[in-house]
């Protein structure tokens, strides 16, 4: 931003130098001399001496040549009017041609009219009329003007050229065409020797891959490298990345952002949001961190909030799975499932969801632990769950009641959103409470199985199953002390419960 700043107030210093100088402090007192022509004839118009020279006329001041078919010198002025194929040459750099030329000697500014081209070492220049200033070596075109030079074309309605510092400065319709891409600004400092241009204004970048949006940038056109800021938007392939502030190598197809960031995957229909992030095009993957979330549109109208450190997203490339990962302070927030852990992965083609390190779900008043955790997601809907060592499943009943579930490893099967089934292998353990009606309790049963299966209604246990001689026990409530009706490994999570997004 500085540095295009510092450009933009060297332009308009330049400018006011140039086209406000006063023509008393400009004057040279240097006659235009003629060199030749075909035909010489002297008028006196009033007051005013004019030389009237016809056919190959060849004139000069200082390091300036000019040429035309015919020209009306108005000797007491120092002023030129020069008619036909009229041409320019400035210090053997700058060749300027057109049909009509009027040049004042004194302040060295030269107007110039019809099919003008102008042409230095960098570029070439076309327009109606150009004003330019052969002192300062500065031009002015204001009715329309294109540039070439080598594979860049521009063309705008206003442009401000300056010969020595190789710079120009566009304004309102700004076009600039590469092979590569297409631009198209409001306001665009191009510097011809460091091929940069800097954009002051809505912009627009343009190519087979990508398209740019912004307010604020500058765009090397050697290098492909290029920063924007204020409402900028890259959209490349079907992917978008929004930020304060982005970085773009075209070449290493590499993307930075900073602040506000705001991605969107329209193949996964994800949304990632953070303070940092980095787009690498060559292997399809985004970072997001700082304060980093995202949100999962899911079918029917859902959605999956998630908070963490760093996001990662992997877009398919040849054989591999389109993957979403998540590490550190992971907290997950959907309307039939919440979760917290330290890392996760998500596997899009499978619509699986991979939970590690203490990972906690809940669904309904189930709280689901395991050292793994792996739900899937169907129609936008949690369909069922594997719980990986150390399973455990917990609801609160009344008071200090708990039900509790545990095993090695488990299977849950959901029916509407809702528990339905539960599978336990190996190691099983239960305390679950019977009840007479919906308010008073028979006892509790402490069951230990290997195997056991449960089915469930509305997310209480409905019907058991016991496997492989299971040793049973109904208590009465009050007949075990409180740590008797505590499983192994039971914690209660419900105060670190993402309660919303």
């Amino acid at each position: 931003m500085q540095i295009m700043q510092k450009n933009l107030n060297k332009f308009y210093w330049l400018f006011l130098m140039a086209f406000f100088a006063h023509p008393l402090l400009a004057q040279t007192q240097d006659k235009v001399e003629i060199l030749g022509a075909q035909n010489f004839e002297y008028l006196k118009l009033g007051s005013k001496n004019i030389s009237k020279l016809i056919g190959n006329v060849q004139l000069k001041q200082r390091n300036t040549l000019m040429y035309c078919d015919s020209a009306l010198i108005y000797e007491s002025e120092n002023v030129v009017e020069a008619f036909q194929n009229v041409r320019i040459n400035h210090n053997d750099s700058v060749t300027i041609t057109g049909n009509f030329l009027n040049y004042n000697g004194n302040t060295r500014k030269a107007l110039i009219k019809g099919n003008v081209v102008l042409v230095d070492k960098q570029m070439t220049l076309t327009t109606d009329q150009l004003d330019y200033d052969l002192e300062n070596q500065f031009g002015y075109y204001a009715n329309g003007g294109k540039i070439v030079s080598k594979e860049n074309v521009l063309t705008s309605k206003i442009g401000y050229y300056f010969a020595r510092n190789n710079e120009f400065f566009f304004k309102q319709k700004v076009l600039l065409n590469n092979p590569a891409y297409v631009m198209v600004s409001d306001t665009l400092l191009y510097q011809t020797i460091k091929k940069t241009a800097y954009f002051f204004g809505s912009t627009q970048i343009t190519s087979d891959g990508d398209k740019i949006l912004c307010e604020n940038g500058w765009y090397n056109t050697q290098t492909d490298q290029s920063q924007f800021s204020k409402n900028a938007v890259i959209f490349t392939d079907r992917k978008m990345l929004q930020a304060d502030s982005l970085f773009y190598d075209r070449k290493a197809k590499l993307g930075k952002a900073f602040r506000s960031i705001h991605v969107y995957d329209s193949v996964q229909k994800l949304h990632l949001y953070g303070r940092r992030g980095l787009y690498n095009g060559r292997t399809k993957i985004t970072y997001v961190n700082g304060a980093s979330y995202a949100m999962k549109l899911m079918d029917k109208g859902d959605s999956l909030f998630l908070h963490a450190d760093t996001l990662l997203v992997a877009e398919r490339v040849n054989k591999q799975k389109q993957l979403f990962k998540a590490y550190h302070q992971v907290r997950i927030f959907k309307s039939d499932l919440q979760a917290v852990c330290d890392s996760l992965v998500y596997v899009q083609d499978d619509s699986v969801m991979q939970l590690y390190s203490k990972p906690i779900m809940w669904n309904g008043v189930n709280q689901i632990t395991a050292d793994t955790i792996l739900f899937y997601i169907n129609n936008g809907k949690l369909d069922s769950f594997n719980l990986l060592n150390n399973a455990m499943i917990i609801s609160k009943e009344k008071g200090a009641h708990f039900n509790q579930i545990k095993g090695k490893d488990m299977m849950g099967i959901m029916d509407s959103s809702q528990l339905k089934d539960l599978l336990v292998f190996g190691n099983g353990q239960s305390i679950f409470y019977a009840k007479e009606d919906s308010i008073r309790y028979i006892g509790v049963n402490v069951i230990d199985c290997s195997e056991m299966n449960f089915e469930f209604n509305k997310g209480q246990i409905h019907k058991a199953t016991f496997r492989s001689s299971p040793d049973a026990t109904l208590y009465p409530l009050d007949e075990l002390k409180p740590q008797d009706l505590r499983l192994k490994g039971f914690k209660w999570h419900e105060a670190i419960r993402p309660k919303r997004f």
